[in-house]
């Protein structure tokens, strides 16, 4: 079933200061940036490490595009700090839907498109012990832009 941390999402108010803070500190890099109109973020993922199974760890740090976006919104609630915690799996659907028969709420009906080409749905944090969890399925190597 689930094969790795994938990522920690970090939400921040300021992507390129959060950026240059790992940078300076504990040299991690930008391995990969984009803006994600569907879910109202900007981010970064910063590679960590490789993973036994092929993926990697990563931090995904999110600054919110606008207000009204999820992040936006945490944000505003919360301040800065960790939002989610993603486990990798290999098939993020058949996953879900086991996940979904044990009583644990899936936030999307279908896995949707995340960071680079990837495949994602998230798990109500109230049924996940105060936890937002994230399942991503990575795109395959040709489909995955960094």
């Amino acid at each position: 079933m689930l094969t790795r941390i994938d990522h920690i999402g970090i939400a921040c108010f300021d992507l390129d200061k959060t950026v240059e803070f790992y940078r300076a500190t504990y040299g991690f890099e930008v391995f990969h940036s984009e803006v994600n109109e569907e879910q109202g973020v900007r981010e970064a993922m910063l590679k960590i490490n490789e993973t036994s199974d092929g993926g990697a760890s990563y931090l995904q740090l999110l600054e919110p595009t606008r207000e009204d976006s999820a992040v936006g919104k945490w944000l505003a609630k919360n301040g800065e700090g960790v939002h989610h915690i993603a486990f990798g799996t290999a098939d993020v659907d058949t996953d879900s839907e086991d996940i979904r028969g044990k009583g644990v709420r899936v936030l999307y009906e279908e896995p949707r498109r995340g960071s680079m080409n990837s495949r994602i749905t998230f798990l109500h944090p109230k049924d996940c012990h105060g936890v937002l969890t994230e399942l991503v399925t990575a795109a395959p190597p040709s489909e995955a832009d960094h």
